[in-house]
């Protein structure tokens, strides 16, 4: 069976891995290449597992009169930053990488040999892009804020056709901010059976709940929005949040992986050794005589201060209405021998 798990630089994204969390910093540096240094250094610190910016040309990716157009016009870097902010980041440990919003800064993201590439929700049926990206083996991240379920199953068929399983799937709403009663989290399961893929949650709301609760159904990546300072202007800054936020949410993801345990019930050290001690057995009300019949009134379910073995209240049935073969005194507890 497939390991349903990737490397990513020095980091895992999968199940059985620690939840890859994602600081966003997309273009809230506002193309300041400095802000965007001490965004990354501020991201590490508080405890993110990769940074991610936008990469795009605006004439390639938006028409002149939208509002796309301006937003990220001037917010681009030269491929001698990216290469400088890549080698700054992973001096700190931790990944770098971007979405690209055409092929041509693709293309760019490829050059500087980025350890991964995530796929915007608006960017979930441009296939071309996303075929680029798969068919060089890269490790493609792809958000589905926008998408259908017609959609979802077009892209399973079509990332299908490459031989490249370092490919991850977002739960994600796209409003800005994100509204409670719209994020579906439950979807997270939906869209793992779909895929078969590692699935994490990208979110827009203006707080930490929502990716604790992710992770909690089962989003083992968390791309959450990163800014210094939450007034600044631009469109992302109010859904973001700051260093010490961001810290606090990462400890809280943490607290939950610790939480969620493994898949199956296991009792650890401590409670198996109080464990005789709380339990209750079977035990010898008053002095039974030998030939005596076991009944309620005669046999009772006791707690013990040592550590003794017995027999526990389940097997009462067992014993009820049978002779015993001996004498038993008062306070006994009742073993396997008396099942005979």
């Amino acid at each position: 069976m497939q390991n349903n798990f990737f490397k990513v630089g020095k980091k895992y994204i999968g199940d059985g891995k620690k939840v890859f969390i994602i600081a966003e910093i997309g273009i809230n540096h506002g193309g300041s290449f400095n802000r965007c240094l001490q965004m990354i250094k501020a991201a590490a610190k508080a405890g993110a597992d990769a940074v991610k910016i936008q990469t795009s040309d605006v004439n390639e990716s938006y028409m002149k009169n939208t509002d796309s157009y301006k937003e990220f016009k001037n917010k681009n870097f030269t491929d001698k930053e990216l290469l400088q902010l890549k080698r700054f980041t992973e001096k700190l440990g931790i990944i770098f990488f971007s979405t690209p919003g055409d092929i041509k800064s693709l293309m760019r993201l490829i050059k500087i040999k980025v350890k991964a590439v995530k796929i915007s929700s608006g960017l979930a049926t441009n296939f071309p892009l996303i075929g680029e990206s798969i068919k060089r083996k890269i490790p493609t991240i792809i958000s589905t804020g926008f998408s259908t379920k017609k959609d979802l199953y077009d892209l399973k068929k079509f990332i299908k056709k490459f031989k490249n399983n370092k490919i991850a799937i977002l739960k994600c709403t796209s409003q800005y901010p994100a509204n409670p009663i719209d994020l579906n989290l439950n979807a997270i399961k939906f869209i793992k059976r779909i895929f078969n893929l590692p699935v994490g949650y990208s979110d827009h709301t203006v707080d930490d709940t929502a990716s604790i609760v992710a992770v909690a159904k089962g989003a083992k990546i968390i791309e959450k929005h990163f800014t210094l300072n939450q007034n600044q202007k631009g469109a992302d800054h109010k859904i973001s949040l700051e260093p010490k936020e961001f810290n606090i949410m990462v400890k809280k993801i943490r607290t939950t992986e610790k939480m969620l345990g493994s898949k199956t019930i296991n009792l650890n050290k401590e409670i198996k050794k109080k464990r005789n001690m709380y339990l209750r057995f079977l035990t010898v009300k008053k002095e039974i005589k030998k030939g005596d019949i076991f009944t309620i009134e005669n046999i009772g379910f006791f707690r013990h201060n040592k550590k003794k073995e017995g027999l526990e209240p389940k097997y009462f049935f067992k014993i009820k209405n049978k002779r015993s073969k001996k004498n038993i005194i008062e306070g006994k507890i009742l073993n396997k021998k008396h099942l005979d």
